[in-house]
């Protein structure tokens, strides 16, 4: 899956702040270009027919490495109770 058919699938926006929200309720939902330097990193799991996922971005505009945009998807997902099992590795990474 590339990006531009991923954002589609964009439902939750977290930053490093810990600010988590469903996707429309913020100004810089999904960073895609100016006047950020770094763009949103999406994570996406599988779920059916269908992915899920969440951008996630730095609030400072700074780089998140791979492990941090994971852990940041999974752990909001988490506290929405969105996993059925205890199996919480993404399917998707994509920058």
């Amino acid at each position: 899956m590339n990006r531009s058919d991923a954002i589609s699938y964009v439902a939750y926006v977290v930053d490093d702040s810990l600010n988590g929200r469903r996707l429309g309720y913020g100004i810089d939902d999904i960073r895609e270009s100016e006047p950020f330097k770094y763009r949103s990193v999406l994570v996406g799991w599988q779920c059916g027919f269908e992915p899920l996922f969440v951008a996630v971005h730095s609030y400072l505009d700074c780089k998140l490495d791979d492990d941090e945009a994971e852990g940041l998807a999974t752990d909001y997902l988490r506290e929405r109770k969105w996993f059925a099992s205890e199996t919480t590795e993404p399917d998707y990474l994509i920058r």
